[in-house]
């Protein structure tokens, strides 16, 4: 264990004990007596089947010392007691966190903690063994405290449940809100590498024509050595950076070509994702853009990262062409069989002596 590793152990114990002994002071008498009822235990419970790392030994025995000490000092200021009479008073309740916690690892509570009936009825034996325990020691157990341990037990065992389960839903539902938004964000980052594929390979064909012109230069100019020469030096480099850029494409490709692009994916689950991915991009612009996406059909779409590219491809190009403020509207309808899909923008639209060429594979006004 690495020491940032072993000094945030050492915290979860110190704020794990710390909660349970505050907590512990949240009590009540059943009766007049010693006795008391806390709910020191309800938070020792819902740590130890949250955090399966911790020792449970370690987190009873110091649990136990804390409880004492605290207790102790209370007792000292609310009256004149000996260090026998405080022994006498607070050591039975620690004895109980060490019996409680014992209990919890003897039963194996972890291994039920799914299982709601069971938890809450293994809790409810723990929870009563260990305040007959303490009643023992205190010599004050009587049919009236039985009947109460029992009660409060099971009283108790429900609410320590009722709160894990509370929590842990709470703590599944944001790793499923993380999961959908790296999902999302993987969505946007697949979709946009296919679109640098196809730009890196038509750039890969260029660079073939490019070296191809070098070397047609090269046999042309052979009674011309110095530019023969460079003709030739132009035609081994842009070899060069050929072969890195079919490096580079072949590992994107085999890279996309691991995902199951077979899968469907509905079309305002699409729209969801694109919508989020671009407010980001348009935070990051610094521009004030509405983009409204309004898909009044859910048909599934397979290969839909292609679809990605496009949407995706068409709203930032017309985000970068916007200059400060402006709207964008997203439109998908299915019209006898068809998926008709319209991207609108209120920017300044492109020049008509380029609108002839814009459906060309690879064309850039950039």
């Amino acid at each position: 264990m690495t020491q940032d590793g072993f000094l945030n152990k050492i915290k979860i114990y110190i704020i794990s004990i710390i909660t349970i002994v505050l907590c512990g002071e949240m009590y009540f008498f059943p009766f007049q007596g010693a006795f008391r009822f806390s709910v020191g235990v309800v938070a020792l419970s819902i740590i130890l089947l949250f955090y399966d790392d911790l020792n449970e030994f370690y987190l009873a025995l110091f649990t136990a010392i804390a409880v004492f000490l605290l207790r102790s000092v209370i007792f000292s200021f609310d009256g004149d007691y000996s260090l026998l009479d405080l022994f006498k008073l607070n050591i039975p309740a620690s004895i109980y966190y060490m019996s409680y916690v014992t209990f919890f690892y003897i039963f194996k509570i972890k291994l039920f903690k799914e299982i709601p009936t069971r938890t809450i009825y293994l809790l409810s034996i723990i929870d009563s063994s260990s305040n007959i325990i303490e009643a023992l020691i205190r010599n004050n157990l009587n049919t009236n405290l039985m009947r109460y341990i029992l009660i409060i037990a099971v009283a108790r065992s429900a609410i320590i449940y009722v709160i894990y389960y509370l929590f842990r839903r709470k703590e599944l539902l944001i790793r499923k809100n993380e999961h959908e938004k790296r999902y999302n964000q993987l969505n946007a980052l697949i979709s946009n590498i296919q679109a640098e594929i196809f730009y890196l390979s038509k750039s890969t064909s260029d660079i073939e024509a490019v070296m191809s012109k070098a070397y047609t230069l090269y046999e042309n100019t052979k009674g011309n050595q110095e530019i023969n020469h460079l003709a030739l030096d132009v035609a081994r480099e842009v070899h060069e950076i050929k072969k890195d850029y079919h490096r580079v494409v072949t590992g994107f490709k085999s890279y996309v070509d691991n995902f199951d692009f077979k899968k469907t994916m509905a079309l305002k689950e699409i729209s969801s994702i694109i919508e989020s991915n671009l407010n980001r991009y348009i935070e990051y612009q610094r521009k004030d853009i509405e983009v409204k996406i309004k898909f009044y059909t859910n048909i599934q779409v397979s290969n839909y990262y292609y679809l990605f590219t496009i949407i995706n491809n068409l709203i930032t190009n017309a985000i970068d062409a916007i200059q400060n403020n402006g709207e964008i509207y997203v439109e998908a309808k299915s019209i006898k069989g068809n998926l008709i899909l319209k991207v609108i923008d209120n920017g300044p639209g492109i020049d008509s002596e380029i609108k002839p060429y814009i459906f060309n594979p690879g064309f850039t006004t950039k």
